[in-house]
């Protein structure tokens, strides 16, 4: 390959790249947003255990406490970062449009993964 020749769908121009990295801006900020709300999920459920717990063992019912799910926990977190950092990887020498589409495809699937285990987490502790 010469040095003028490109590779097939590969966009190597300022414009493209500029295209790229805008829309790699906009859905960093819809994933953090996410990231943001499984972060406040976290927070609350691990805070609500943790002072169910305190009051049932204050009580005497230490039997009745409930574990904190962390593994759903942390995996709701981890989510959408994962999910956007392999979007932008795939997509590092892609089209803008092909940018697109790979990363509304991450953030639909990432969303669908993110809201199941965001209404799963609080039906396992039943608070």
């Amino acid at each position: 390959m010469s040095a003028v020749e490109r590779p097939a769908g590969g966009s190597r121009t300022p414009g493209a790249l500029a295209g790229r990295i805008v829309v790699w801006v906009f859905f960093a900020a819809l994933f953090a947003y996410m990231t943001a709300q499984s972060v406040g999920n976290f927070v609350v459920i691990t805070d609500k255990l943790q002072k169910f717990n305190e009051f049932v063992g204050s009580a005497g019912g230490a039997s009745l406490q409930r574990s904190v799910p962390w593994v759903w926990l942390v995996l709701d977190v981890l989510i959408p970062p994962l999910a956007y950092a392999v979007g932008v990887w795939v997509t590092r020498r892609s089209t803008a449009v092909m940018t697109v589409a790979v990363l509304v495809v991450a953030f639909a699937a990432a969303g669908a993964l993110w809201l199941t285990l965001q209404l799963y987490v609080p039906s396992l502790v039943e608070l």
